[in-house]
């Protein structure tokens, strides 16, 4: 059974159906070894495991060896990938195996070694997978393939037929190169038969003489280091014809055919054999003629040795195509960087074509659309070769896209502005501008309504680059002062700034202070102050707030501490304020309110000792005094008895009385004397014939104290009377009409009008007549009243009269 296991950085091993922890220490100080060997002691009888950890983090490498080359050489990849990848792909463009992908577990991941046939600098991508993820990287400039040299020796493929008797060449073949790039160093082989073997310089090539038939090697070593490789055959006996050049060419062009085979022995000076001759079918006599056909040709030459011992001929067909049409493509020839475009050619014609770009860091491509993106930061030009091929034609041309800077776009502006307030915008760095409420300016004109995001396109050339600019828009803040604006000399006050949705508030009192509340300190004049409040862009100045100091009151209370008896009335006297207030309430209280007055109690205290508080303010300031009175006993538990009501000349009992146990209480005396029986005894008898108040005066005899007390004795006045006139008009005067007495106990009232019909009658002293009848409000006029009465004395009264309702 094999169950495979993951760690993670926990130190834990996720399984299948199991889990076994291990500490981060164990981890740290045993090694795998170890660790197996107690994993499998612990599970020994149940099952066998092995464990295979990974992490699921890739780290994608790989080399390239070698990574400068020659056309031609091939390099090798090797992964070195690390966290257990699973599979592989590889993209190398420009080799012989431009794309290869390896899908096979835990193989090398390696693709077989590739070649590059053209110079220029590669780049080559590596994606690979594990379990745990994906991850790629792409190596620009990877792999380097330089130039190589390229020559042919001239006259190719040669021969010399003219001999002496002897057997020996008359005639010396002298070698040239044509169209050699970027050779550095020449070696000629084999070395036996020529003038020199390493000669480089045009007009000192090497010459030969053979006598026998000989190939010649030029081995050529560029300036970067390649090589590359020339071969001519020289004959000796017989000469063979060959025309040299191109079999194939693009209308309108030139080609230059080159007849080689035979000596040119009229060239050597040392020869006596005349000049090869060349006979052409066009009647060109020299060895090498200047083609530009319109259409397919064939052209023959015939060669002729300088003694006419020899004859070849050689024919070639150069083949006439159409020059190469295409389109070239651009969305736009220039971009931002970063940006990218693709380069299309189209073809114009009915040939095959074939499209090979060359150029940073593409090196040579085989595609029609290129996408072309840019390199680095900053402003630069791409440059690319494009080369259009057909069957026998070709065409290059140099294709350049600008990579320009994206647009350095910065604004000036306020970033905050308050409410209702205008401003101005404007953007910088571009060449033009569109904003998203159309304006196409630079600048534009805003009003503060709500925080807003302004949004511009800025553009220069082909670059642009959307932004924005915000402005927060503020609210005029608003507050009312909180604190007391009026304050006592002397005394601490704070002034609060208030607004329940203060936030974001600052503020800036004429004192320095930046708090929402500034403390006065202790005042003694009036203080003014001043307030700067700002939200944002909004700033707001309040008007003046003034701090009144008044001064303090200085209270005095009248009389200073004395001495009275109970019940004594003492008059109590505040001055030095405007407003009094007293404590205990003393009875009663005259209060005047005027500046200057004075306010003044009276107070009747009870025995002992009570201390009166003086509260005084002036202008809201208030200070307190104290006044102690000592109170001395009087009489305790004194009544008189009793008020009574009498008809004139009936006697009264008058009952004076004291608490008991006491013999210090007596009766002073009554006033007045008036129907008194005696007026220093207790219990007097009063006769009187009119109402009278009897005042009688007890004494504390010990304290000299005293004490007055009242008894009203009221003479019954049994008179009847019946008004003549009353007016029940609702207005709260005279409205009823009563029978008015002190004395009846019963009665029959009632009331004719002139017709005699009785309209009121009732047998209650308290209802009376409200001058209607039935309901309804009787007409102005006189009525008759009758009244028969039984009084409280025993007297029985008949009476009548007129009375007059008005209204």
């Amino acid at each position: 059974m094999h169950i495979q296991a993951n760690t993670n950085k926990t130190g834990v091993f996720h399984i299948k159906e199991s889990i076994i922890f291990a500490s981060r220490k164990d981890f740290t100080k045993q090694t795998h070894t170890m660790m197996k060997k107690k994993i499998t002691a612990l599970l020994v009888g149940i099952f066998t495991m092995v464990i295979s950890g990974y992490s699921q983090t890739l780290s994608v490498t790989f080399t390239a060896t070698p990574s400068v080359i020659c056309p031609g050489d091939t390099v090798k990849f090797t992964n070195t990938t690390i966290n257990y990848p699973k599979s592989w792909t590889w993209y190398m463009p420009g080799s012989s195996i431009p794309y290869f992908i390896d899908t096979v577990a835990n193989s090398s991941g390696n693709p077989p070694p590739v070649t590059y046939k053209y110079s220029g600098r590669y780049y080559v991508t590596c994606a690979v997978k594990n379990v745990g993820g994906y991850d790629s990287v792409t190596v620009l400039n990877c792999v380097t393939v330089l130039p190589a040299p390229t020559a042919i020796i001239m006259p190719p493929s040669g021969g010399i037929c003219d001999t002496s008797p002897k057997g020996k060449a008359l005639d010396t073949v002298f070698f040239s190169l044509r169209d050699t790039t970027r050779g550095n160093k020449y070696f000629w082989a084999p070395s036996n038969s020529l003038t020199c073997n390493t000669c480089k310089d045009p007009g000192a090539f090497p010459s030969t003489f053979p006598t026998t038939t000989v190939v010649y090697t030029l081995s050529i070593v560029g300036i970067d280091g390649c090589k590359a490789f020339a071969f001519d055959t020289v004959t000796v006996g017989k000469i063979v014809a060959k025309i040299s050049g191109k079999d194939s060419i693009c209308a309108g062009y030139s080609d230059t055919l080159i007849a080689s085979g035979g000596s040119e022995g009229g060239s050597n000076k040392s020869s006596k054999n005349p000049q090869t001759t060349y006979l052409w079918s066009n009647g060109a006599t020299t060895s090498s003629i200047v083609i530009s056909p319109k259409i397919t040709t064939s052209y023959t030459v015939t060669i002729i040795s300088g003694l006419g011992t020899c004859t070849s001929q050689d024919t070639v067909t150069v083949y006439v195509f159409p020059k190469p049409k295409y389109t070239l493509t651009f969305f736009r020839d220039s971009i931002c960087n970063p940006g990218s475009i693709t380069d299309v050619a189209s073809p114009g014609g009915e040939f095959p074509y074939q499209y090979y770009w060359y150029g940073s860091p593409y090196g040579g491509i085989d595609t029609d659309a290129l996408p072309i993106a840019s390199q680095g930061s900053g402003a630069y030009t791409l440059t690319y070769t494009l080369v259009v091929r057909n069957i026998g034609c070709y065409v290059d041309t140099i294709v350049k896209v600008k990579v320009n800077s994206p647009p350095n776009v910065y604004f000036t502006g306020p970033t905050d502005l308050c409410k209702g307030s205008q401003a101005t915008i404007t953007a910088y760095g571009g060449l033009q501008y569109h904003w998203d409420n159309g304006a196409t300016t630079s600048a534009i004109n805003i009003t503060g309504v709500v925080t807003k995001t302004y949004t511009v396109q800025v553009r220069a050339g082909q670059c642009f680059k959307d932004t924005s600019f915000t402005v927060h828009v503020d609210t005029m803040p608003t507050f009312v002062f909180k604190g007391d604006t009026s304050i006592c000399q002397g005394q601490l006050d704070t002034i609060y700034a208030y607004n329940p949705h203060a936030y974001g508030y600052q503020y800036l009192w004429n004192t320095g202070s930046t708090l929402d509340y500034i403390a006065t300190g202790s005042l003694v004049g009036s203080q003014s102050y001043y307030l700067t409040i700002s939200k944002g862009a909004c700033s707001k100045d309040s008007s003046e707030i003034t701090v009144k100091v008044y001064p303090r009151p200085t209270p005095h209370e009248h009389p200073d501490s004395i001495t009275v008896c109970q019940y004594d009335s003492v008059t109590l006297v505040a001055t030095g304020g405007n407003y009094y207030t007293w404590a205990p309430k003393p009875m009663g209280l005259n209060h005047y309110l005027f500046y200057g007055d004075t306010d003044r109690n009276k107070a009747a205290p009870p025995p002992g000792t009570t201390r009166y508080f003086l509260r005084t303010c002036t202008w809201g300031c208030c200070d307190t005094d104290t006044l102690v009175l000592n109170v001395t006993a009087g009489v305790a538990s004194y009544s008189v008895c009793c008020n009574a009501t009498v008809s004139s000349g009936t006697p009264v009992q008058l009952n004076a009385t004291y608490a008991s146990g006491s013999s210090y209480y007596e009766v002073e005396g009554w006033s007045p004397s008036t129907g008194l029986s005696c007026t220093n005894c207790p219990n007097p008898i009063a006769t009187v014939d009119s109402t009278t108040k009897y005042v009688v005066t007890f004494i504390n005899t010990f304290t000299g104290c005293t004490v007055e007390d009242s008894v009203t004795i009221d003479i019954l006045n049994c008179n009847v009377f019946v008004p003549n006139v009353f007016s029940p008009n609702d207005d709260g005067v005279n409205d009823y009409l009563y029978v008015r007495s002190l004395c009846v106990k019963s009665m029959d009232f009632s009331v004719f009008d002139r017709w005699g019909n009785k309209v009121f009658e009732t047998q209650h002293q308290d209802q009376p007549w409200d001058g209607t009848y039935k309901g309804k409000k009787m007409e102005v006029g006189t009525f008759v009243w009758y009244l028969t009465a039984l009084l409280s004395d025993g007297t029985h009264v008949t009476k009548s009269g007129n009375v007059t309702l008005v209204r």
